[in-house]
């Protein structure tokens, strides 16, 4: 009866404990370095980060679990602390007299299965992705929930093993605009649980948030995996852009154009001094690099603590587009490019059947207007005769007679019709050109055909000369015309 009080009561204690986690703050006793690190990271309130720290040289104050790494995630001005390999999680906070503190606002006891996971803020939720425990090796996704303050499952189409590891490298870009996220490589667990034998996977995919489904892309190009599987690789996210560090040459890559180069030589090596100068020394330190915005910080913890760093802006402009090659080979290129261009591919089919609608709207139109009746045609042909004054049916009458003969009306035969042979010979041109105006304006007018009924052309002798003839489409028409 005692043992069962007992365990009761250690139920109800953890259960307390649990359930108020989040409401707990710790004043915890920070290490100097760690206090500049938070500095560092506190004046930049814009953009995000998420980097993986060493567990046995950051700790914060929180007590680890087996030595476990820290992730630690910016989202604009706010910090988290995500001990890996557990479900705690803290924000990080000033006090009134502007000293760090932990509000703790998880409510779990987990642990044991996700360290090396990948931490990351996805719009404004936080995610944590893969990892490894308990002889395996995750492949699924969760987020912490404000609500229940536990880390919820959070579904796919399918589970992707891969944690960060030292003989595993991988790189993780998270794409804020596109709600997507997407990773170089994954890992696999062969004969297991026989053996714990792991080999990569040289794919790259893409998990689109929206919809919850992993993509796989291609397979991954041989040249960069060969960069990634080494030592000495670091890698920092900088906006739509991924920078790569082997050794000391420095790379960018870009996974939604698929492309990925060296920077320019110029400045690779400016970089390389830059590093140099922090490093180079045979004394014992831990390091951090990562980019905040377009700005990389190296961070140098040396052997008595002190945190040393340099800092320098990296833009597209220092990349080397001369030297681009494909992060993955596209499994079905036809269908790759139809998935990444449907937005162009949607607008472009819309823009299609509305150009298709009009041009239906203007033949339909045209073709009512040439299937007038023999009645109508026979009106506005009358209603065209009769607005005609007496000049402009006499020269009509010419125009229409020259025709017949295959010949055309010169402009001394115009002048005396319309008397102005005695004019000079501004006068003349004004005068010609304003009967034939009215009479192709009348014309149009009266009958809405589209091309005037009289037109000139120039003399094949005298080019300074121009003789006048009749439209040869209306010749049937002005014909029925003349009759009257």
């Amino acid at each position: 009866m005692k043992f069962l009080k007992c365990v009761t009561l250690l139920i109800v204690i953890f259960a307390t404990i649990g359930a108020k986690g989040q409401l707990n703050f710790e004043s915890p006793s920070l290490k100097k370095y760690e206090i500049e690190l938070l500095d560092i990271l506190s004046k930049d309130s814009i953009h995000p980060l998420n980097i993986q720290l060493d567990g046995d040289v950051f700790r914060f104050g929180v007590p680890t679990m087996n030595n476990s790494n820290i992730a630690l995630i910016k989202k604009k001005k706010e910090i988290f602390v995500q001990i890996l390999g557990s479900g705690r999680l803290y924000q990080v906070k000033k006090d009134a007299k502007f000293q760090y503190q932990l509000l703790r606002l998880d409510s779990t006891f987990f642990n044991g299965a996700n360290f090396n996971a990948l931490t990351f803020f996805l719009n404004d939720t936080l995610f944590q992705y893969g990892g490894n425990g308990h002889w395996n090796i995750r492949g699924f996704i969760t987020y912490f929930s404000p609500k229940t303050h536990e880390w919820e499952l959070y579904t796919s189409n399918r589970t992707i093993a891969a944690y960060l590891g030292l003989n595993h490298n991988l790189i993780l870009n998270v794409d804020h605009d596109n709600n997507q996220l997407y990773l170089s490589n994954a890992l696999e667990q062969y004969h297991f649980p026989q053996s714990l034998s792991v080999k990569s996977i040289d794919s790259t995919y893409r998990f689109d948030n929206k919809t919850h489904q992993w993509h796989t892309l291609g397979s991954t190009n041989p040249n960069l995996m060969s960069m990634i599987n080494i030592v000495n690789f670091q890698y920092y996210e900088m906006g739509d852009f991924v920078i790569l560090q082997k050794d000391l040459d420095f790379h960018w890559l870009h996974f939604s154009k698929n492309q990925y180069g060296p920077l320019n030589e110029k400045r690779n090596n400016e970089i390389k001094e830059i590093w140099l100068s922090l490093y180079s020394n045979n004394s014992k330190y831990n390091s951090i690099q990562f980019c905040l915005g377009n700005t990389i910080y190296f961070i140098k913890i040396g052997a008595k603590n002190e945190l040393t760093y340099k800092q320098f802006d990296l833009t597209s402009k220092d990349f080397n587009y001369n030297k681009i090659s494909p992060i993955y080979f596209i499994v079905n290129p036809y269908l790759d490019a139809v998935i990444k261009n449907m937005t162009e591919i949607v607008y472009f089919g819309i823009g299609l059947l509305l150009l298709l609608f009009i041009l239906n709207y203007i033949i339909r139109k045209r073709k009512k207007k040439k299937e007038i009746s023999t009645e109508v045609a026979q009106i506005l042909n009358l209603h065209f005769f009769q607005t005609l004054s007496n000049i402009e049916k006499e020269l009509l009458d010419v125009l229409y007679e020259k025709n017949l003969k295959g010949e055309l009306m010169t402009t001394q035969m115009i002048n005396k019709i319309i008397g102005v042979q005695q004019k000079d010979i501004m006068t003349q041109n004004k005068n010609r050109s304003d009967h034939f105006l009215k009479i192709n304006q009348k014309f149009k007018f009266a009958t809405q055909k589209e091309l005037p009924l009289i037109i000139k052309t120039r003399d094949s002798i005298d080019k300074r000369q121009y003789n006048y003839g009749l439209q040869q489409e209306y010749i049937t028409e002005l014909r029925d015309i003349m009759k009257h």
